[in-house]
């Protein structure tokens, strides 16, 4: 019946046009694609964090490791200052010392990145260090 309605040649012509092929073809490949470069951009992201986290929590447990006189409540400033690349809103920062011998110096940072695509990571993603060095005593 097709052939009938469009006529012998309509349908080789039907058959054969690959008009918007261009467009089903895209339709189907950027998605997979957006969400593989927003996944590589958000895991960069998560990367630095957990290393800017790492690095200025040991750095500066053990500065306060060597000085007794610094404060628990120094010890979180100075975390939170060196960290201001992040959102302070979303960090937690615990301070311990231990009794004993030595007295250990005990901080935990927990941060939660929201990150720009939330499709990909709807609730965020926890990243949490933690870094106990003894105590030095002078």
């Amino acid at each position: 019946m097709f052939r009938k309605l469009m006529g012998k040649s309509g349908a080789r012509r039907f058959g054969r046009s690959d008009d918007g092929a261009v467009a089903v073809e895209f339709a189907l490949v950027i998605v997979p694609f957006l969400i593989m470069i927003f996944g590589i951009f958000e895991t960069g992201q998560i990367l630095w964090a957990s290393s800017q986290i790492d690095f200025n929590v040991d750095r500066v447990v053990r500065e306060a490791a060597v000085d007794a006189s610094v404060s628990v409540g120094e010890i979180r400033t100075s975390i939170l200052t060196s960290l201001d690349d992040l959102n302070a809103d979303m960090l937690a920062v615990d301070v311990r010392r231990a009794g004993g011998t030595p007295n250990i110096l005990t901080v935990s940072v927990t941060y939660t990145h929201m990150p720009v695509t939330p499709f990909l990571f709807a609730d965020g993603v926890a990243l949490d260090h933690t870094s106990s060095y003894p105590m030095i005593d002078n």
